[in-house]
């Protein structure tokens, strides 16, 4: 009987060395739509079945919770395929933020965390420092870390934050940073023992934090180390290109001697440097350890794509230079389609254009045909099928396009450009919550003489319009709505029994604001409750306490 057909699996050869490799460190270099989910699966499976692993022997970390949910369902419908009892709940699965933190709660006696701590989101995170940034302002120095005073509470307390993470996720010792000879790197120190001291006093922990601390307990307690060990016999992580620093010391720690750990990844799809993720984890992850005992095997089949998207991938790659003072960065590998027959289309299309206004109004009304055309063949049946990539989209091309599209009756979804807060609903929506709360205009300005640009858009582009439909007759129970309860919130000196989201239904359930929102869009628009409440807030950090979010 062969392995794969022990397995009962339908693996390739090489995701089924990959599954059997279980010993010693394994690194996975899993290319593009190779079956990289499978593979884990299988490999978690293989370990149960074969090599008796039992649950909380067993850690598996993945980089979002969604992915870990995702590998949770697939593990349990392999088993029960396989009618093997497995208690999953017991695995350590999931992200590595809530691995250590479920670490930290096992061990909490050993940590610095009391009873009942409070963990604090990023918003969260950042008006504790702004509540308390006059005791970091007294540190010398730290106007090189955060700005000067000049710069207001909020900016100087966004910036710390920022830097006060990167100490926390690069697992930077702090003593050395206080003897460095930089005064920035000196106050930054400082700056930090300060936020720690801080942290203790308020029982907080936040999502940088988890990890830290984490590192510092099994770090600072062997006892704690060896039982985590112990109970350890197999590690393993997904998307290890998007790993940090100090993921990859807990890692190192928690394999131990036995150096079970098995990390899978793809050298050229690193995308979170910005979020401090290094590629150089995965490209140095066999110089962790003895020359020849980091096995390294490559998933190269691509499941996914057209043989022809495939090709031009390849020769992409290659075009490019991976080499630099004789140390090179990437992973030599070739990416093969699977053995199918392919539909005899093009794969690729590039509708390209200059940068003169006459191309781009040529080029919009091209995509805008290639659009209508592929629908009119059948190709598409929605328009949610087609996704645009740009560099940015606050870019003026990608601004444009899709105001173009939009106005032709092409609706489009990019939450994250300037086009969103230019859209009606949003600002008749942020209009109304400054109607509800009359004093938005004063508690905004946290010293007199404080101007910011964005109030003329809150005051002339969203205030002014949705005042505007207040007075049109047919929208008089809306006025009748929203009148009282602004005269109530003005004088609000107490925790509501509502909160802003509560309200945001309210509005909704007016004919005037349904009539705005298309029909196909309401449920989309439902769910951006949060980021227009976290956009207004913002405004009026100083006096947030005014009145409960």
């Amino acid at each position: 009987m062969s392995a794969t057909t022990a397995l009962q699996s339908n693996a390739n050869p090489q995701q089924l060395e990959a599954i059997q490799a279980t010993d010693g460190p394994v690194l996975i270099i899993a290319g593009p739509g190779s079956g990289k989910t499978f593979t884990l699966v299988e490999r978690i499976v293989y370990l149960i079945k074969h090599r008796g692993a039992v649950p909380e022997s067993l850690f598996v970390v993945t980089f979002t919770e969604k992915a870990a949910r995702e590998l949770a369902t697939r593990i349990s419908n392999r088993l029960n395929e396989l009618r093997i009892k497995f208690n999953l709940n017991e695995m350590y699965l999931g992200t590595f933020h809530s691995i250590c933190l479920r670490l930290l709660e096992e061990y909490q006696e050993f940590t610095r965390l009391k009873r009942s701590f409070t963990l604090i989101d990023q918003f969260d995170q950042q008006y504790f420092m702004y509540q308390r940034i006059n005791e970091f302002r007294s540190i010398a120095d730290a106007q090189l870390i955060m700005g000067d005073d000049q710069k207001g509470r909020w900016s100087q307390s966004e910036q710390l934050m920022k830097w006060l993470n990167k100490v926390s996720d690069e697992a930077l010792g702090i003593v050395e940073l206080a003897l460095a000879p930089d005064p920035e790197v000196r106050a930054l120190a400082a700056c930090f023992k300060k936020y720690q001291e801080l942290m203790l006093e308020n029982n907080y922990l936040d999502f940088s934090g988890i990890q830290y601390e984490a590192l510092k307990l099994l770090q600072q307690h062997s006892e704690v180390l060896e039982q985590v060990q112990a109970k350890l016999s197999y590690l393993m992580v997904d998307e290890y290109q998007d790993t940090n620093t100090i993921q990859e010391k807990i890692l190192t720690l928690l394999m131990g001697t036995k150096k079970n750990l098995c990390v899978v990844g793809d050298d050229d799809q690193g995308l979170y440097r910005f979020r401090g993720a290094t590629i150089r984890n995965i490209l140095e992850f066999p110089e962790l350890f003895a020359e020849g005992e980091c096995k390294r095997i490559t998933l190269s089949k691509n499941y996914r794509s057209h043989p022809c998207i495939i090709e031009f991938y390849n020769w992409w790659m290659q075009g490019q230079i991976w080499e630099v003072d004789n140390k090179r960065f990437r992973f030599d590998k070739i990416i093969e389609p699977r053995d199918d027959e392919f539909p005899h289309t093009a794969a690729v299309v590039r509708l390209g254009t200059s940068d003169a206004q006459d191309s781009i109004t040529s080029w919009h009304a091209e995509v805008l045909t290639f659009l209508h055309t592929l629908r009119e063949k059948g190709d598409l049946s929605d328009w949610n099928q087609v996704a645009f990539l740009f560099r940015s989209v606050k870019s003026d091309r990608a601004v444009s396009l899709a105001q173009f599209l939009e106005i032709n009756g092409v609706p489009v979804y990019s939450p994250r450009s300037n086009l969103y807060f230019d859209r009606e609903e949003i600002r008749l929506m942020i209009g109304a919550l400054i109607f509800l709360f009359p004093q938005f205009p004063k508690v905004r300005q946290w010293s007199e003489g404080v101007y910011l640009d964005i109030w003329k858009y809150y005051d002339q582009h969203c205030f002014k319009p949705f005042t505007e439909e207040l007075r049109k007759p047919d929208n008089k129970r809306l006025l009748d709505w929203a009148r009282p309860l602004a005269k109530c919130h003005i004088g609000l000196i107490q925790n509501t029994d509502y909160a802003f989201s509560g309200l945001f239904y309210q509005y909704y359930s007016f004919h005037y604001s349904v009539d705005i929102l298309p029909k196909r869009q309401c449920e989309v628009w439902t769910k951006v409750v949060p980021h227009i409440i976290l956009q207004l807030s913002q405004s009026y950090l100083p006096n947030l306490n005014t009145f409960t979010m």
